[in-house]
């Protein structure tokens, strides 16, 4: 398969179908779950799929070192690779790597001036303008209303899209009215689209929780593998 053949059949397109087009610019989207269910590899399928369409990403990391999140891209796209049979992968792989910066900003703090400040620094020296951000490890538990709300104005300012991964506590799964569970919750307000990862007994399912201003988002026809890692379509 080539890579425009690999694009057009992503499971992507069904999850910017479902959510009306994408997240959008100067939007913030969230990809939740306990620990180690498979945010990380929700990100990582979604940036790749961006930078194979010639997309920017910086994936911004508060938790995992730049080199861990380096072998991540690898090891989804060997798997994509190989689940459709792409043409030329080596030489595909090491061209979209052209469309990626790493930024690890751990022990930084909550400083969102700090932040900004060095991904504006990090972009401005490697002259790279994303299209999107990936903030993978943000620390939502520790965030307030205004931290979102400066994320918020740096995604309109940036006209960028930002996907995060927030961690829910992994012993009580505490839900509001809408089925958003904590800490998310908190600053729901300030988040365009939520999918939350649900365990099942031989997959991971994708529920989208909150889709822009849809009073009742769409059922998210999408599924994450737990052993290749990687996002296929799911009928149910």
């Amino acid at each position: 398969m080539l890579k425009d053949e690999l694009l057009k059949r992503s499971p992507i397109r069904i999850l910017e179908k479902t959510i009306h087009g994408g997240l959008g610019k100067g939007k913030l989207g969230v990809f939740t779950a306990r620990k180690g269910v498979g945010k990380t590899a929700c990100l990582v399928h979604f940036g790749i799929d961006h930078m194979l369409s010639e997309g920017k990403v910086l994936h911004i990391s508060f938790a995992d070192d730049p080199h861990h999140i380096e072998n991540w891209y690898k090891q989804v796209f060997d798997e994509l690779a190989k689940t459709y049979r792409l043409e030329n992968s080596t030489e595909t792989f090491e061209d979209m790597l052209r469309n990626r910066l790493i930024l690890h900003l751990k022990g930084l703090g909550m400083s969102f001036d700090k932040v900004r400040e060095s991904i504006n620094r990090f972009i401005e020296n490697d002259n790279f303008n994303p299209q999107i951000m990936i903030i993978d490890g943000y620390p939502f538990e520790k965030s307030t209303t205004e931290d979102l709300q400066e994320w918020k104005n740096f995604a309109q300012k940036t006209n960028t899209e930002i996907w995060f991964s927030a961690t829910i506590h992994r012993d009580h799964l505490d839900l509001d009215e809408d089925k958003v569970p904590a800490p998310v919750n908190r600053v729901k307000s300030f988040l365009d689209v939520i999918i939350m990862l649900e365990p099942k007994a031989d997959h991971i399912h994708l529920s989208l929780l909150k889709d822009h201003k849809a009073t009742k988002p769409d059922k998210l026809q999408l599924k994450l593998d737990p052993h290749s890692m990687l996002i296929s379509n799911h009928r149910v």
